[in-house]
């Protein structure tokens, strides 16, 4: 899984704020590791994958960039990373495998990068509870009807903050939400409203770029 609008629009709709450290949970080619080094300047980043060659292309990818000195890379699920590590971290980052209830492909690498073969909703809340720090944020990224599968935050002491509605064309039905969760609780502001990708002639829309140009480059 390489490249993908979800990880920039993720990337791009993160908190602003100055995390010590930061986590990319499925970090995959280390696409918002990256991004999240490039907002957050002094920010040390641990990247994990259950896939090796994920994570073999991350490590070359980190250490391509120049921000290489603040990013690592581990070959490791989040439930042995979860307890394995006494660290915690300002920021949780997660783009997760989302298609909880639908069909699996032949190829085993893409269901376990886009299913909850290997990772369950209720796995990634329960880590995130022990591995987010009393004052942090995690940010996740999950299709509209999973994210409304995701109630099970609050039982673990994750509050709902902030949401973000994503639609691929302002004639489509929302395509992915965006949620800002934090052990304080709190009115959640909705405030942003919708983000539209693409204009009705495929073009991206003007708040799409300007949200995702410090990390793209587009054609005019």
């Amino acid at each position: 899984m390489k490249i993908g609008t979800d990880a920039i629009l993720l990337s791009a709709l993160l908190p602003i704020f100055k995390p010590s450290n930061a986590l990319d949970i499925g970090t995959g080619c280390g696409i918002v590791a990256l991004c999240m080094a490039q907002i957050y300047k002094q920010t040390e980043i641990v990247a994990i994958d259950i896939d090796k060659e994920s994570i073999q292309e991350a490590s070359i990818n980190f250490a391509n960039s120049k921000f290489h000195k603040r990013l690592t890379a581990k070959h490791i699920s989040l439930q042995n990373f979860t307890q394995k590590t006494l660290e915690k971290f300002d920021l949780i980052v997660a783009n997760p495998p989302f298609f909880i209830d639908s069909l699996l492909s032949n190829n085993e690498k893409r269901n376990i990068s886009r299913h909850n073969v290997t990772l369950t909703l209720q796995d990634l809340v329960l880590s995130v509870e022990k591995l987010l720090s009393p004052n942090g944020y995690f940010v996740v990224i999950l299709p509209h009807n999973e994210m409304k599968k995701l109630f099970i935050a609050e039982t673990q002491n994750l509050f709902l903050i902030k949401q973000h509605f994503i639609f691929d064309k302002d004639n489509k039905p929302c395509r992915r939400i965006i949620s800002q969760f934090g052990k304080q609780k709190m009115d959640c502001d909705t405030s942003i409203g919708h983000i539209i990708i693409r204009n009705r002639d495929n073009t991206y829309t003007e708040t799409y770029k300007n949200l995702t140009s410090p990390f793209l480059l587009y054609k005019r």
